[in-house]
């Protein structure tokens, strides 16, 4: 083998290397920006009631409904900011379509209660047992991502909490 023969193989070896390199260097770069742009829709808490007992923050959630559609909802991060365990009891009133929905007929559905133990923190989800708690606010088509937003306003009220 000549010393010409030597050193191309030397480069093409070098070459072999670093694209195999430069592909995991990408495929790595793409997860994490990936897994990073799914979940920044949950990490993004707008603060809608703060005192000196509890916080409560919400955001946007997309979740499954069918193959043809998404639902977006309102979900909550409850945090109890006390040493002691303490029940907290709202009422949700919801607006559709810029129209206040008589939330009297169904009480039950509309006014809350959750136990919150020492410092917890309770996230809401699409899926855990206090999915009850979030807010419907649109459904998103599953091919165009086109949203149909029906709900323009959210508010809780009679915010109480009392100590266990």
């Amino acid at each position: 083998m000549s010393y010409f023969s030597y050193i191309c193989s030397l480069v093409k070896m070098k070459l072999n290397f670093m694209k195999k390199n430069l592909l995991r260097s990408s495929l790595f770069l793409f997860s994490i920006l990936f897994t990073n742009s799914l979940f920044s829709q949950s990490n993004n808490w707008e603060l809608y009631y703060d005192d000196n007992e509890i916080k409560i923050e919400y955001n946007y959630m997309i979740c499954d409904f069918s193959s043809t559609a998404s639902k977006e909802m309102i979900i909550f991060k409850f945090t109890n900011l006390n040493e002691e365990k303490i029940t907290l009891n709202y009422e949700t009133e919801i607006w559709h379509n810029n129209k206040k929905i008589n939330t009297e007929q169904n009480e039950d559905e509309f006014r809350k209660t959750i136990n919150l133990n020492s410092n917890q923190i309770i996230t809401i989800n699409c899926e855990n047992q206090w999915k009850e708690h979030a807010i419907f606010s649109a459904f998103i088509h599953n091919e165009t991502s086109e949203k149909y937003v029906s709900l323009t306003k959210f508010e809780l009220t009679n915010i109480t909490i009392s100590d266990d």
